[in-house]
């Protein structure tokens, strides 16, 4: 009961915003014309400012930028409309999780029995942290949605964006993806405006809302919700949702980030894994020196995973 009181709230919030945004781009203008109209006051624009031919770059307009939305926007309409298969894998990891805390207590079990006397208590001590890791990821990354769907929402609503906490929710649910979900969620509400806006101040003051909210998540409320163990250096984050893409899809980009955290404290518990903890924490342009100056010694060595190395 207590997971289904858990999931069923999750899944009707993902289906809702499958949905509705399936809905609000069904009934957009036309998509064509609309990008015509635009290139034509931008093409009216340069021609007047820097003297071009008018013929010329209404030429080049038709010819590849046209051609290119057409591609683009067939794209992104495609994906948004396969809801069935997105909800049908949501739904196969759904019951994944179940089973896996059905039985997690089996698996812990097994795990300490596998291990020897003198480590039974650190591994014990890791199953721990790795609890509390988790516990404080999905608190914090449910707290950062609610924080970044009123900060976007109430922007957006001052811009005059329909459906404003909509897109405000939508970019806070898509954060669970770091870089990728966050571009997405403000790529979707500056290409809705394009469409339905008679200005461009709207897009216009919608990207720089994207950009100002991501720089108050990135430096000030994901620090302070999320705490400094979860955090993990862009390059290794970039590498985990390429890695994590390839393997699960859209699942292994959401796993990604937790997986690396929880990796990250496990290559604590080891000397010779812990210099690669250190390497895939944030700010490690800032600690350069603490390799040369702590773990300079046999015992950090990668090598030891392999064979035994001499002491001197």
């Amino acid at each position: 009961m207590a997971y289904l009181i858990a999931v069923l709230p999750l899944l009707t919030v993902i289906f809702f915003f499958f949905n509705q945004t399936r809905i609000l781009f069904n009934t957009l203008p036309s998509v064509r014309n609309r990008f015509t109209e635009l290139m034509t006051l931008i093409s009216d624009w340069s021609d007047q400012k820097l003297n071009l031919e008018a013929y010329t770059t209404s030429s080049w307009i038709s010819e590849n930028i046209l051609e290119a939305s057409d591609f683009s926007i067939g794209i992104i309409r495609e994906s948004l409309q396969s809801t069935t298969a997105v909800l049908a894998n949501t739904a196969l990891i759904m019951v994944i999780t179940y089973f896996m805390l059905l039985y997690r207590t089996s698996f812990k079990n097994f795990l300490l029995a596998q291990a020897n006397l003198k480590h039974k208590k650190r591994l014990a001590r890791l199953f721990n942290e790795i609890q509390h890791l988790t516990k404080r990821y999905m608190l914090g990354q449910g707290l950062i949605v609610i924080i970044l769907g009123l900060l976007i929402g109430s922007g957006l609503w001052i811009i005059g964006v329909p459906n404003p906490f909509f897109w405000g929710f939508l970019a806070g649910f898509l954060e669970i993806i770091p870089y990728v979900g966050t571009s997405i969620g403000g790529i979707l509400p500056v290409f809705y405006m394009l469409m339905i806006a008679d200005n461009l101040w709207q897009p216009l003051a919608v990207i720089v809302l994207y950009i100002f909210v991501q720089q108050i998540e990135g430096n000030f409320i994901s620090p302070n919700v999320m705490g400094s163990s979860i955090k993990i250096n862009p390059l290794f984050v970039i590498l985990g949702l390429f890695i994590g893409g390839i393997m699960w899809g859209i699942a292994g980009m959401i796993l990604a980030l937790p997986i690396l955290a929880i990796s990250k404290e496990v290559f604590r518990s080891f000397d010779v894994l812990r210099p690669l903890s250190y390497l895939m924490e944030d700010g490690l342009a800032r600690k350069k020196n603490i390799f040369s100056r702590d773990f300079d010694d046999p015992k950090f060595r990668l090598s030891n995973l392999f064979f035994e190395e001499k002491q001197d």
